[in-house]
């Protein structure tokens, strides 16, 4: 787990001379070093802040996987059993629909 609050800072000084390519590890360790100094800046600022919220695991989920949109799909499926004209749900409600208009006749 990566801990934004207290980042590793890679030290410049030591590398080793006989390493190959010397300057090029020297810019990337100088660009991560800034990169951990930034995000270090934004997510101490983001704790500090009297209106700061955590978010839940939940809340960084696909919707798809969130237990608010289950369940709301299971309620959409569950409606939608009486609109399946092949349903007993449907065949019972359209017979009781059928019953009630005939008798006021």
């Amino acid at each position: 787990m990566i801990d934004f609050l207290n980042p590793n800072y890679y030290d410049v000084d030591a590398i080793p001379d006989d390493v190959p390519n010397k300057p090029l590890l020297i810019e990337l360790y100088n660009r991560m070093n800034e990169q951990n100094e930034r995000l270090w800046m934004f997510f101490t600022e983001m704790v500090e802040d009297p209106d700061h919220k955590r978010m839940s695991a939940e809340a960084v989920k696909p919707r798809q996987h969130r237990k608010k949109f289950k369940k709301r799909q299971e309620r959409e499926q569950k409606a939608r059993a009486i609109d399946d004209v092949k349903s007993e749900a449907f065949e019972a409600g359209y017979k009781a629909f059928l019953k009630e208009e005939f008798e006021g006749q």
